[in-house]
């Protein structure tokens, strides 16, 4: 019997309470379309310490990791796979994949939104550990991806991009919610953070004039100014009203044309709305955790006249779109945006340094 060590969360508890415990987990035979992969490098993501903090509801034991790149070793059954662009799926391709929407609910088929699939399946945490096929989530030696699992080969793009695509897509989302950027357009970027960061590189891609990036802690600000950020605001030297003050003083006194909202901290949203223009737009793409509420001021938004909309999660376009960027990103700053790298049995402190905010993107490489 082959098995595979795994990372088991099995009660949901904070990150310092160390809750992953490794065990052996049994492999099991492929079935026809099925495909077994070697894990090459997982994403420690924010969500996956707001699951731990119980902010994303999941059901345990679970296997969590969903930023994800493997390499094939066992394809099931005769049939040719092919990944979601036309691509045949070999053994020894350097794969990820991504949640798989079923395409026949309401979300799916009239409102045309993926994102909001009434039965999305995904992996890391979302299909159930204690079941076959049991290998679901990156943060172990294998994976075991279903039959009809949305994959995409990516032997052409370094590993420590592919564990940003999730961030990435997240704000290519976000982007095409408020109709895109205008060339020129003055952009603030409110967390640094992996979607954060992403946010600042598609605005300076897309053309910005300026990019504000308002975060923290300095070490991170420091890396996304060196990335191409025109200006960074640490929001643990500057108290809200100075950190509105300064990104109405670096607009000329009317705002941003644009502010993406990146942090999942409520009180930003408040915050973000005093820092966009009249007629300017606001998108909120990182409270994928229920962090809680806030008080708004509705004149603000009906005298600014403010388009506000979310982006929830994305689709598998804003994946394949967004690895244009993915592409460009250049050695020294992927081995700077992606840092440390922790091994399997080390999991407990890749969520506590991704809590603590001591990198952009940690992952584990088993």
């Amino acid at each position: 019997m082959r098995t595979a060590r795994v990372a088991m969360l099995r009660e949901i508890r904070p990150p310092q309470e160390r809750p992953f415990r490794i065990e052996e987990v049994e492999i099991p035979p492929l079935t026809e379309g099925a495909i077994l992969a070697r894990m090459v490098m997982a994403g420690v993501c924010g969500t996956d310490v707001h699951i731990l903090r119980g902010q994303v509801p999941i059901q345990v034991p679970a296997i969590l990791g969903h930023e994800n790149v493997a390499r094939v070793e066992e394809i099931g059954g005769e049939k040719p796979l092919r990944d979601i662009t036309g691509k045949p799926i070999q053994v020894g391709d350097l794969i990820t994949w991504l949640p798989k929407s079923c395409m026949q609910c309401y979300n799916c088929t009239i409102l045309k939104d993926p994102s909001k699939c009434e039965r999305r399946l995904g992996y890391g945490g979302w299909i159930p550990a204690w079941e076959h096929p049991y290998l679901v989530g990156g943060f172990a030696e294998y994976v075991w991806l279903l039959p009809g699992s949305d994959i995409v080969v990516v032997n052409d793009v370094a590993p420590e991009a592919v564990v940003l695509g999730d961030a990435l897509r997240v704000m290519v989302h976000a982007l095409d919610r408020i109709g895109g950027l205008d060339y020129g357009d003055a952009v603030v970027v409110q967390g640094s953070g992996a979607v954060g960061v992403m946010g600042a590189l598609l605005a300076k891609d897309a053309g910005a004039s300026q990019v504000i990036v308002v975060g923290g802690p300095a070490p991170r600000l420091d890396l996304v100014r060196e990335l191409g950020a025109d200006a960074v605001i640490d929001i643990f030297q500057a108290k809200a009203p100075e950190r509105i003050a300064r990104v109405l003083e670096m607009t000329g006194g009317r705002g941003a044309d644009v502010v993406l909202e990146a942090t999942g901290v409520p009180s930003a949203v408040a915050e973000g709305l005093e820092m966009v223009r009249i007629n300017g737009r606001y998108v909120i793409a990182g409270h994928y955790g229920d962090a809680g509420t806030v008080p708004l001021n509705p004149h603000l938004i009906n005298r600014k006249q403010v388009t506000i909309t979310g982006a929830w999660s994305a689709d598998n376009s804003h994946f394949l779109r967004g690895l244009a960027l993915l592409r460009k990103l250049s050695p020294e700053a992927l081995s700077k945006l992606v840092r440390p790298r922790f091994t399997l049995d080390e999991v407990n402190e890749a969520l506590i340094a991704t809590e603590r905010q001591e990198s952009v993107k940690a992952v584990i490489t088993p």
